[in-house]
Parts: structure tokens; sequence; C-alpha cells
């Protein structure tokens, strides 16, 4: 026992010698980086594994704020026990969490079919980094009553401010440097390390603050009944305030990756942000002056909200109030990097708002753990709206223009608020006029001039996103056109007239490549083709009779839709086709399948705007070779607004040994523009289909990527 004891009493001297604030510094840094790393690290970890949506963020969030939530009340009673307990409770708390390292997740968590992916995330969550985080999210307020212990009162908001850059720096460097260098295995190791180092630093201060005579280590004016009580009003804005923040974070999240790609980037980006706010907040209150954020949080606010629905082009016309009306002089093109400027800038400006009222209201220290218990309560009751009321309430991401308008209708209040200390009486009166003109219209105008929802056959919106059906009638040629949509992004369409419900329209033309691969398999009797992302089954009119076609279809709904609503499969079926339809994540599918042996196999695969990374990688096209025949093709739809996917294509075509062409076309009537690259060993079909586009397509020195390793942020089109 003694031979055990010496390291641990070594460790204590150590501590004991060290000056206090570098000490307690160091500790609020550390745990707060392991706190924040291990979000993207284990969520990028298990994407592949759920189908690449932004749910898995949403959720993994979800996760983490409601866990922060629970390390919060444990912080707050804790220190509520006799003092001689609490080391000891912590220090056995901070053992059984070593006992989960590596916090590597085990294969066995993948989903087996079609079962909820969400409950499955949270178990795999709980059951991987549930205890570590748990400790890691009480470090915090922990450390901050020692501190005020330690030093006789002295004041631990720095310490919080601190804590937030530690977080900082976790995000930053994660897409930057850890992402880049290590695979995802190689940083849950490092991670695993690094707690070690904390635990063991944990552990020894929470023994010295067992060590200290409580009676000397809180001041007297801690416990002075001078100290004013804390009102429930402040306790409820403690809640409110925190969870407009956390419902904004979410919402842009979820918004922005649904129309860019599913990344770590693009889920660091907004934390970032969101604790930037933090650090400038509870550095000092000086740095948060409510005029001078609460204005221009106002303007990008209703920026964010309307620049969707509006018709930016020159010469359009702009509705305005009192029946006026604007014509746009110029034309303005929403690129990818203004979208994210816009919404980053516009939830950076909101949330800063919300937190710098929070720290207006923050109480004596001597309620600080209570503070931070309601203050990540709200926290997760944001999380809640946006994970799991909002898609139950909402059909679809309606909790975005919401919260928008929640945020500038308290900005308007702040500002409004403010107007009333200025001393110039007229110059007050005219403010305050405008301050409540914006409060009341601002709101009202940019639900007018936001992005509406538009008359659908039917909406659906799951853990994969919105899905819906819409239905145009042509009265020229008095035909009816179907579409199948998911979020903003057209995923297939369909002429009902009976004289073309059987071509091929959208992205499937047979001037595509995927149409002229196509072509070659309906010339054979006996084609096998496969499809990973089912849409509404267009590509099935190349479908002929004694041909095998098998779906691979992740979302439940994207196949009941193409059932009820288009005819391809009904169609191709009557002509003598077996359609067969496997529900799951096309590449779990496909990994624990015998071959297929197909001709083709469509890679079609889309969230949103966006492309599931992990069915890009080396080790995914291996998967793909072995259900190939000899000369089979595999055509992988390219086509995007911002990521120039045909560089990964192009890469690991040449790592397998495979020739390739890249087919583009351009907008025509009712065919999309597309970009499909062709992967075959089948020298005849290269031959008669060079690579050929109407566009300068980008291709980028990029390495192979695995499953390990891959970072899409370099394959942003820059422009």
């Amino acid at each position: 026992m003694k031979t055990l004891s010496l390291p641990f009493s070594l460790l204590m001297s150590a501590t004991n010698r060290l000056p206090l604030l570098p000490t307690f510094g160091f500790l609020s840094l550390l745990s707060a980086f392991l706190l924040f790393q291990v979000q993207p690290l284990i969520s990028k970890f298990i994407l592949p594994w759920f189908g690449g949506s932004p749910g898995v963020w949403t959720t993994c969030m979800l996760f983490f704020q409601v866990v922060l939530f629970g390390g919060y009340a444990y912080a707050h009673f804790l220190t509520r026990l006799p003092h001689r307990w609490q080391g000891i409770i912590h220090a056995c708390l901070i053992v059984a969490a070593l006992a989960c390292l590596p916090i590597t997740p085990n294969e066995a968590w993948k989903p087996m079919g079609d079962e909820d992916p969400a409950g499955r995330i949270l178990a795999l969550l709980l059951a991987t980094v549930g205890l570590p985080y748990f400790v890691l999210s009480s470090t915090g307020p922990l450390v901050q009553v020692w501190f005020t212990r330690a030093t006789s009162g002295g004041s631990p908001w720095r310490l919080y401010a601190l804590s937030n850059a530690g977080s900082l720096a976790a995000l930053l460097s994660y897409p930057f440097f850890f992402e880049v260098r290590w695979d995802v295995t190689g940083q849950t190791w490092l991670w695993s390390g690094a707690f070690l180092i904390f635990a063991a630093l944990s552990a020894a201060i929470a023994w010295r603050d067992r060590a200290l005579r409580v009676e000397e280590a809180l001041p007297n004016a801690a416990l002075s009944p001078e100290v004013k009580p804390v009102t429930w009003s402040k306790r409820v804005l403690w809640v409110l305030l925190p969870a407009l923040a956390s419902v904004l974070l979410l919402a842009t999240t979820n918004h922005v990756c649904q129309d860019v790609a599913v990344i770590p980037f693009l889920w660091v980006v907004p934390l970032s942000l969101y604790l930037v706010t933090f650090i400038i907040c509870f550095e000092h209150e000086r740095w948060y002056r409510p005029l001078l954020w609460a204005t221009p949080a106002m303007l990008l606010v209703f920026l964010a909200a309307v620049y969707g629905g509006l018709d930016l082009t020159s010469g359009s016309v702009i509705p305005m109030p009192f029946g006026l009306e604007w014509k746009m002089p110029w034309s303005i093109e929403i690129t990818y990097k203004m979208e994210l400027f816009i919404c980053f800038g516009a939830m950076f400006l909101a949330v800063m708002v919300c937190h710098g009222e929070l720290t207006r209201l923050k109480p004596d220290p001597r309620h600080l753990t209570e503070f931070y218990l309601l203050m990540s309560a709200g926290g997760a009751l944001g999380g809640l709206l946006v994970s799991l009321v909002a898609p139950r309430v909402f059909d679809s991401y309606r909790e975005w223009p919401w919260g928008l308008m929640v945020a500038f209708g308290v900005a308007a209040l702040v500002a409004t608020r403010e107007i009333r200390r200025l001393e110039i009486r007229w110059v007050r009166g005219i403010l305050y006029f405008v301050g409540f003109a914006l409060l009341i219209g601002g709101p009202s105008m940019m639900h007018r001039w936001g992005p509406k929802d538009e008359e659908r056959l039917e909406r659906v919106r799951n853990f994969y996103g919105v899905v819906s059906v819409a239905e145009d009638y042509d009265y020229d040629y008095d035909m009816a056109w179907r579409s199948l949509y998911h979020c903003g992004i057209m995923h297939g369409m369909q002429n009902m007239g009976d004289s073309l419900k059987e071509k091929p329209f959208s992205y499937y033309g047979e001037e595509t490549g995927v149409g002229r691969a196509l072509l070659v398999a309906q010339a054979k009797p006996d084609a096998r083709v496969g499809v990973v992302g089912m849409g509404t089954g267009t590509a099935l009119c190349y479908g002929s009779k004694g041909h095998v076609w098998r779906f691979y279809e992740i979302n439940p709904v994207v196949e009941r839709l193409a059932k009820t609503y288009f005819t391809y499969m009904e169609d191709f079926q009557k002509r003598g086709g077996v359609l067969e339809i496997v529900n799951g994540d096309g590449r779990l599918a496909l990994e624990k399948e015998e071959s297929q042996q197909f001709d083709i196999l469509l890679l079609d695969a889309f969230s949103g705007d966006s492309v599931p990374m992990h069915l890009l990688t080396r080790e995914a096209f291996q998967i793909y070779e072995r259900h190939m025949k000899p000369n089979g093709i595999i055509a992988v739809n390219c086509t995007n607004r911002y990521i120039a996917l045909a560089s990964v294509i192009y890469k690991i075509a040449d790592d397998l040994g495979y020739g390739k062409t890249r087919i583009g076309t351009d907008l025509d009537g009712d065919h999309e523009i597309t970009d499909y690259v062709l992967l075959t060993r089948d020298e005849a079909f290269l031959k008669a289909n060079p690579p050929e586009s109407p566009f300068d397509e980008v291709l980028l020195d990029v390495p192979v990527w695995t499953d390990r390793r891959h970072n899409l942020f370099e394959i942003l089109e820059k422009d």
C-alpha cells in the first residue's frame, strides 16, 4: 500500500509547491482542451457508421450538452457535501473514468440495419466517452471553487475565460493540426494519453483541497448575509439566454452542413465562434458594450434571415413596407464563402449579445456552481429543442429562421434598453422610436422576406434531413412533373405523362456519364446494376427484362416517397426486371454481402448538396471492387457546387489501377448540370467515352483518402 501511494505522495508534494494561479489555470486549460477536442474527434470517427448525415453531429452535440449539464450538476451538489468527502468522491470518479480508456469506439456499435440511429449514437457515446467526458465537464466549476478556497476568496471568473480559451484552442487545432497528421485511431490514443495527465493533476489538486480547512479557505464576505440573494427572474434568464445561444449554434451548423458538407471544419467554426463569445464576455465586463454589439447583430441577423428568400438578380422587384417596391439595380451572387460569412457572422453576433447579457447577470462567487448549472441547463435545453423537438414539430428546418427572429428581438430589446440611458432627450426620443419600430417590424419583415416552404405533395423530416415531393404542371403539353427534394436540392424528377414517364431526366440523361454507362448495361440481357442512393429511381429507365437492379437506401422515407409518387420502380418491374431494395447504409451493407457481380455500380448518395465522405475512401472502393465484374463500371456522381470531388476519385482510381473518364453536361431543358467520374478497366468503353465537359473542371492534387485520414477542407473550391 505504501508503494502504491508513493507516486501519488510525490505528485501531491510537487503540486503543493506549484504557484496557485498557474496550476489552477493549467488544469482549466487542459480539461477544457480535452473536453472540446473529443467532440469533433469522436463525431468524425463514427460519422461513416451512420450515413454521414448532419444528424450525427447534432446528436453528438446533444449528448455533450446533456453530459455537460450532468457534470455541472455533479459539481454543484459535490461542493455541498461535507468537505472531507469531496476529494475522496472526486478521486474515485477519476479512477473510474480511467477504466474507460482508450476511447476508441468498438466496431460492434456499427448499426445493423434500420434501427433508430439517434438512440444508437447516444448509447455508443455513453459507453465510450460518457464517464471521461462527465469528469472533464465537472472540472471547470470545481477548479473555480477550489481556487476560491485556496486563495481565500479570489475571483474565479477569469479561470472560466481561460478554460474557454483552452476549448477554442482544441477546436481550432483539430482540423488544421490533429486531423491532418493522425488518423482517427491515433487521435483517440493521443487524447487518452493526455487524459492520464489531466487525471493525475486533477486528483492531486482535489486532494490538496481536501486538506484545506474550509472555514479558513472561504472569506467572511462570501458568507456574509449582505450578499444579495439571487432572484428567480435572474435564474430564468440564466437558462433562457444560453438556450437561445445553443439553438442558434446548432441550427446554424445544420443549415450550413445541409448545403455545403458534413465535415469537422464546418462543425468547428460555429462552435469556435460560440466559445469566443464566452472568452470575450467573461474575461472582463469592459469588453461587452451592449449597444455596440446589439446594433450590428440586428443588421447581420436580418440579412441571414432574408438572403435566401429574395431574388437578388438585376431588375427584380422587392416588396417594401406600406405597399412600396424597390427594383434591384444590380445582381448579387451569394457564393458559399459569402453564405458562410453571413450565417456564421449572424450567429456570432447574436450569441455575443446572449452571453454578454448573461455576464451582466453573473452572481457572487457563493452562487458560482448554481450559475453554471443553470447555464448548462440552458445549453442542454437548446440542444433538446433542435435535436429532438424540432424534427417532431417542424417538417423543415424552421428552427433556423425562428431562432434568428427571436435573436433579432433580443438584440432590439437590448438596444432599446441602452437608448434609455442617453442624456440628450430629443436624440433619446428618436432612437427610442426607431428601436421600438425595429422590435415590432423587424421580425415581421424577416418572416415576409425570408425563404418560404414551397407547396409540396408531401414533406417529411427525420434524422437524415427533410425530404419532399413537388408537383408542377406544364399546361402547354398538358402534363405534370414531379420532383423529389432533399432539403433544397432536387434528387430526381419524372414527367407523369404516358409518353414521357419512362424517359430519364434530371441527372440521368443519355448524354450524362451515368447515362453512357447504363446504356452499356441496357444492351446486356442479364445485367446487374447496383445503386447507392435511391432518389426517385430514375436510373431504372435503363433497366430491361432479365435485369437485376439492387438499391441501397439509408433513409426509409425516400423508398416510401419514391414508390408512392413516382412510377419508375413499378414500370421497371412491369418490363420484367427484378428490383431489390436494401435498407441501411450502402457501404456497410456491401461490406457484409457476398459479391454481387455488378456490371454497373452508381454512387449517388447525397445529403442535401453534400456527399457522405465515407463512400469516397480507398477502403470503400476496395469494397466496391469486390462486387464488380472484371470490366464493370463504377459511376460516381461528383456534381456539387462547392467541393472538387473528382480530385478524390481520380486519386483513388490511380491508386487502385482503374482507368477513368470524366463526363460533364450543362443545363439543358429538363436535364440538370452533371459531373460524373467513371472508373473501369474496360479499355473499349474508355476509348469510346473520352473525358469531356463544357466547364473548366477543378482538379486538385490531394492525397489518397482513407477511412482514418481524409480532410474535406482541402477540396473546398476556393472561388
